[in-house]
This record gives structure tokens, sequence and C-alpha cells, in this order.
């Protein structure tokens, strides 16, 4: 499980086991990317996407390519469903593409040769909020955050993309020394170190997250990831509701109160919410599969649990929980065999 749980909330995370630490990041829907055309020696394309804080694409996001040298804005539009931008034919230059959303804005350079695929983060705008009306939001808290506590930051986010997890914490530590009361900083390090196994060290950095923001939805969503890990189950649903409330298209938030009702073995509400996790996710994530086929299991519904331990497997073959949902669908196999060949002395009777 190390290593896993830190993608889910932080989208610069490249890595991708059944909990909340599984989720790989969320990308683009592959066939709503934006084909690649062919380029003339004189002209380049940019193309690229727009995510926020929670790794979820930033839909209707403004997008404008400036010309570096003059300033001058040489082309602009909005970020599709997927949060994706595409500028083509454009003349040979260096380029910075200016993404906005509401109060939230985020720059990156781009060379002579224009680029295909970056990757804008709107560190300050929790997506799946934004996408509640189509509009960021930046809390009040938020505001109070010096810059370099941000850029710090920002390069804890770089670091753990690159895999980086001691450089990461380095750069916390300067963000928190600098702001102590800075959300983002305190739930990514309670997210390390829920990732480190530190349960009890996570929830308190949680906590202080939620008091020093209490609008900050990601981290009543990664205290429910460490309530569940507990088995409180009750109290992880109490965060996921409060969760819901400040960000109602967080696929993740759903997913973890689905957990949390398999913990309590209220399988229906737990299927509910895996529906809703799987309609709002931008891309299909195995493990709901996996939650899912262990409701179903528990309401003795074999022939779709087979299905979802299928689906998980072909999505992830090589995830480390491959190994037991193999092993289960090839006991509902022989399970469901059975049923349908009963013995010949039991089929006479």
């Amino acid at each position: 499980m190390k290593g896993r749980f830190v993608t889910t909330l932080f989208a610069t995370l490249l890595c991708a086991g059944v909990s909340f630490s599984q989720i790989s990041e969320p990308g683009i829907i592959r066939s709503q990317e934006p084909r690649t055309p062919l380029k003339s020696p004189n002209f380049t394309t940019v193309t690229g996407v727009v995510v926020g804080s929670d790794g979820a694409p930033v839909v209707d996001a403004r997008v404008e390519l400036r010309n570096e040298n003059t300033g001058d804005v040489v082309a602009s539009g909005y970020t599709n469903a997927s949060g994706v931008f595409d500028f083509g034919s454009l003349p040979s230059s260096s380029y910075e593409v200016v993404a906005t959303s509401g109060l939230a804005e985020a720059r990156e350079r781009v060379g002579l040769d224009g680029a295909l695929g970056v990757k804008i983060r709107l560190s300050t705008t929790n997506a799946a909020a934004a996408q509640a009306d189509g509009k960021a939001t930046v809390s009040v808290a938020e505001y109070k955050v010096p810059q370099k506590a941000r850029d710090a930051f920002h390069k804890a986010e770089v670091a753990l993309s690159k895999n980086r997890s001691e450089e990461a914490g380095k750069y916390l530590a300067k963000a928190l020394d600098i702001f102590p009361d800075y959300a983002p900083a305190l739930t990514l390090r309670g997210v390390l170190a829920l990732d480190g196994a530190n349960v009890n060290a996570a929830i308190e950095d949680f906590d202080r997250a939620i008091h020093s923001d209490p609008g900050f939805a990601l981290a009543y969503t990664a205290m429910t990831a460490a309530l569940n890990q507990l088995n409180r189950f009750d109290d992880a649903l109490r965060s996921a509701e409060r969760a819901t409330t400040l960000a109602p298209r967080s696929w993740q938030t759903y997913f973890e109160m689905a957990k949390a009702y398999v913990g309590k073995a209220d399988y229906q509400h737990a299927l509910q919410q895996l529906a809703r996790a799987q309609s709002l996710s931008p891309a299909e994530y195995a493990p709901i599969h996996l939650v899912r086929a262990h409701a179903m299991l528990a309401l003795k519904d074999y022939s779709n649990a087979m299905n979802e331990l299928q689906a998980f497997l072909k999505l992830a073959p090589q995830d480390p929980n491959s190994a037991v949902a193999r092993n289960a669908l090839e006991k509902v196999k022989a399970l469901l065999s059975s049923a349908s060949n009963p013995p010949v002395g039991n089929a006479a009777r």
C-alpha cells in the first residue's frame, strides 16, 4: 500500500492497492483528448490539461497563449469537459500558457517547438468544488498564505510527482515553517504520514488543516480515508458527508464513503456510492470494481460479482490485490459452475 495513497489527493503524482490509496492519477478520458495535428516546419502546437489541487480536470477554465517576448495574447479559449485545451497552427515561438478559473491562476512556459501534454495545476482551486457550479472558489484562508509558502508547497508537489518523498517532506516543512496554518500543506503532510502507516499523525494533520480552513474539502476526504483505516466507519461517514457539501462532485469522497458502508455491512448504500463515484470519475478506476465485487459477494450476487472481479483484473492485472481477486474469481466461477451443473445423483432426485 505504501506509495499509493498520495496519488489520489494530488494530481502531480504518477504512481498509482482495496483503499483510497490505490487511486491512480485522475487523468483525461482518452477519447476526448485532442488529436495531435501534423506540424509544418514553421508552425507549432500547444495542447494540455488544466487540473485542480484534487487532480480533477477543471472545466471551462480560460486559457490564454501569450507570446513570451511581446506579452501579446496570440490565442485563447476554454477547457473542455476533460479539462483539455488545444492550440494548433501557431507561429514557432516561445509562449507562456496562462490558465485562470475564478480567482485562481497558473502559468507554464512553452519553448520554441511547442508542447504536447502540458499540465497546468491551479493550486488554489479545489477542482471538484469548482465543477459544482462551473466556477472556481478560493477560501478566505487561502488569501492569507504568503507566496513563499505557496512556492515551497508547489515544489513539494513537483518532488512527489518524481517519487522524491524525502525532498517533498523538506519543502512541506519549509512551507509550514513560513505559514503553520497552510491547510493544503498540512493535508499533504498528513497524506505522506498515512502513506507511511502513521495514521495518528495523519489524522492530527488533517484535523489541523480542517481547523485552519474549514472550507478545504480535500482535508475532509483525506480524513475519511484515515478513519476508514481505523475502522471508525461512522466517523468516516460524517467526514465524507461534510466533504460532499463542499465538493459535491469529488468522486474520491464517494469512493471512501462506499468503503465505510462496506465496513458497516450496509452493502446497498455502498453500491449507491460506488455508482456515484464511477459516474463522476474522469477515468475508469479499477478499485471501484473490486469494492463493488466485495459488496456483491456479501449479497450473494455471484454472477455480477464475477463480472466486477473480471473488470478489475482487466484494468489492473498487476495491482497488489490482483492475486486475491483472481483467487476469489476462481471460487466464484466454481460455485456458479456447480450450481448450473449439479451432480447426477442430485439431479436424479
